[in-house]
């Protein structure tokens, strides 16, 4: 059991370095760093890159080595989608079954997200931004779905984060978006509850561009061009 707990803690850990670019696209990876930086054997760090290929996050590229991939867009695309309508229905059930104890929850997350905003803890605010919308989940008993969507969702999650960290940090608009929801979850306005949940997931839309064109060696080149040809908002 121990070692299991090993691997999944040494898998999370990466996923979360590739999520956040401490492991960047198309950089090459090293075993022995991984496993001194971590402090984790050569097993779990073999075994979590197994798990993370069949992800798509690593690649094999034969008499070379193994390196991150790179960001799909046409995946963005569609966990945006799914995601967009499964959460609509969740707010809404949410809205019909809020209680105290559901309200003190969310609001302390809330609460943790503008510290962490204020101390400029931008890995501890993105996690508590997934956290607020992971409780809502758990709230109405989906925590399950959530974490389906979390597994699937890994491409829009790396270019939210490219978002969060260049876009819009400074200026705090998740941890507003969420108060505004809260508030018209307390006040079971399912249809202003739908309007900002929308609005929410799409908010990085206007810096799509900004963000691929600052970063193109991220991104699949054949997946961007997907993309501008569909002419799709991902976000």
């Amino acid at each position: 059991m121990q070692n299991i707990t090993l691997q999944d803690q040494t898998y999370e850990k990466l996923r979360e370095m590739i999520i956040k670019t401490d492991l960047y696209p198309g950089q090459k990876i090293s075993e022995s760093k991984l496993m001194e930086l971590l402090g984790v054997g050569r097993t779990p760090i073999r075994e979590s890159l197994k798990q993370l290929k069949k992800q798509g996050l690593v690649y094999t590229f034969p008499q070379s080595g193994t390196y991150v991939s790179k960001i799909d867009m046409s995946q963005a695309v569609h966990s945006r989608f799914v995601r967009e309508c499964v959460e609509k229905e969740v707010m809404v059930e949410l809205s019909a079954n809020m209680d105290k104890k559901a309200e003190q929850r969310l609001q302390v997350i809330l609460d943790d997200q503008k510290v962490e905003f204020e101390k400029g803890n931008i890995s501890s605010y993105h996690d508590l931004d997934n956290e607020f919308h992971r409780a809502c989940y758990d709230i109405v008993g989906k925590g399950q779905i959530w974490n389906w969507i979390k597994e699937f969702s890994v491409h829009l999650d790396r270019f939210r984060w490219l978002h969060l960290k260049n876009i819009t940090f400074d200026y705090n608009p998740i941890l507003e978006e969420h108060k505004e929801l809260l508030r018209a979850i307390k006040s079971k306005k399912t249809e202003e509850v739908k309007d900002l949940i929308v609005s929410h997931i799409h908010f990085m839309v206007r810096s799509q561009s900004n963000i691929i064109e600052k970063y193109p060696e991220f991104f699949l080149e054949e997946t961007v061009q997907d993309l501008n040809e569909a002419h799709y908002d991902i976000l």
